[in-house]
C-alpha cells in the first residue's frame, strides 16, 4: 500500500511539472459559436534585460467607434518555456464595446501573445 501512494505522488509531481511548464492565456467571457472576430492582434516584444516589457491593447483605436457588444477575448501567450506573461483587462471588456488590455512580461523577458476579441 505504501508503494502505491508513493507511485502516486511521484506521478502527481510529475504531472504537475508539465501543467507549469506551459503558457499563461487567459480567456473572459463566452466565445461561442455564433460570435464573430472582431479584433485579431499577434504581439511580439523582445525581452529587455532587467526590465518588464509592456504594451497596452485598447479596442477599438480611439477615434473609431464599435456598435458591437464584445462577449468574450481570448489572450493566448504563445511562449510556453514558462517564461511568458499575463494580460490583465483595465477597463472594459466582456459586456461593452471597448476593452483596455495590458500585457505584461516577466523581469527580464519578452512578450509572444495572440489577442483575440469577440462579439455580435
Amino acid at each position: 500500500m505504501k508503494t502505491n501512494i508513493k507511485l502516486l505522488i511521484r506521478l502527481l509531481i510529475v504531472a504537475s511539472c508539465f501543467a507549469t511548464a506551459y503558457a499563461v492565456s487567459s480567456t473572459w467571457g463566452n466565445i461561442s459559436y455564433s460570435a464573430q472576430l472582431l479584433h485579431a492582434e499577434n504581439v511580439v516584444n523582445a525581452s529587455s534585460p532587467e526590465k518588464y516589457v509592456n504594451h497596452e491593447i485598447k479596442y477599438p483605436k480611439n477615434g473609431i467607434g464599435n456598435g458591437r457588444t464584445i462577449t468574450g477575448i481570448r489572450a493566448s501567450d504563445q511562449v510556453t518555456n514558462n517564461t511568458g506573461g499575463h494580460a490583465t483587462i483595465y477597463s472594459g471588456g466582456p459586456g461593452f464595446n471597448f476593452v483596455h488590455i495590458k500585457l505584461q512580461s516577466q523581469y527580464s523577458y519578452g512578450l509572444i501573445f495572440r489577442i483575440e476579441i469577440y462579439g455580435k
